[in-house]
């Protein structure tokens, strides 16, 4: 098994998806094509307009609610992707995106322009030719993303624990809902559960930054990673 976190393998859908996005002169554009398959973090489909890895992306599609994170009755699934992959086809391109999650990254709307970059991808290069160089400011980090990972969250004092789930994730840190009475300053591990066969799970000792109620009345941690970062594949898609 590779190092990708794909829990399910892909499935073919064939489903109508509306696919939106920004052009660097911030010219908005639309386009209709059929999603030709899925999973719980992507999915893929033909695209006519020419896009750039690292872009971003709004689909609308039936998502089956197998593969949501959210609005799991909804007709329609709203979704903002980033494009990770490009298969040249005649005309067009085949296109795999990520899922970003229900709300555009930072300064999405001001900068239409932006490319964005994963925790794992490696940064921009600047060329010592003045005339031939990458801009830095051109690729901005996506410093947490809404990844869904299942995780034993166990308390360093009393070893009181629960499964929960990740909400999102970063390098160095993750959102995760909890019933436990845990505290600001508190210490805990998170380890995951059902990753791939044959890989490590990831584990580590953790602050609590913050604690936070949201809507629901769910307590929602906010997480420190003390003994190392979230490990690449669980941020790769093919």
């Amino acid at each position: 098994m590779s190092g990708e976190r794909r829990k399910e393998a892909r499935s073919k859908l064939g489903v109508a998806t509306r696919v939106q996005g920004q052009d660097k002169d911030g010219t908005q554009w639309v386009e209709m094509t059929s999603c030709e398959d899925a999973s719980y973090n992507g999915a893929r489909f033909r695209l006519l307009h020419k896009v750039e890895r690292g872009q971003v992306v709004q689909l609308w599609l039936p998502m089956p609610k197998l593969f949501r994170h959210y609005d799991f009755n909804e007709p329609t699934y709203r979704v903002y992707s980033l494009v990770r992959a490009l298969q040249p086809l005649t005309p067009g391109s085949l296109v795999s995106v990520f899922f970003l999650g229900r709300n555009a990254p930072r300064d999405y709307e001001k900068t239409p322009g932006m490319r964005y970059l994963l925790p794992s991808d490696p940064k921009p290069t600047v060329k010592s030719d003045k005339t031939d160089k990458t801009d830095k400011t051109d690729r901005r980090l996506l410093e947490r993303l809404e990844i869904f990972i299942n995780l034993r969250l166990t308390r360093v004092e009393g070893s009181q624990q629960e499964f929960t789930v990740a909400e999102n994730l970063s390098k160095g840190g993750a959102r995760v809902p909890t019933s436990l009475p845990v505290a600001r300053g508190e210490v805990v591990t998170i380890e995951e559960v059902g990753g791939p066969a044959g890989v490590p799970p990831f584990k580590t000792r953790a602050e609590i930054r913050n604690v936070k109620v949201g809507r629901d009345n769910v307590p929602r941690l906010h997480l420190k990673f003390l003994d190392g970062e979230t490990p690449d594949r669980l941020f790769h898609i093919g």
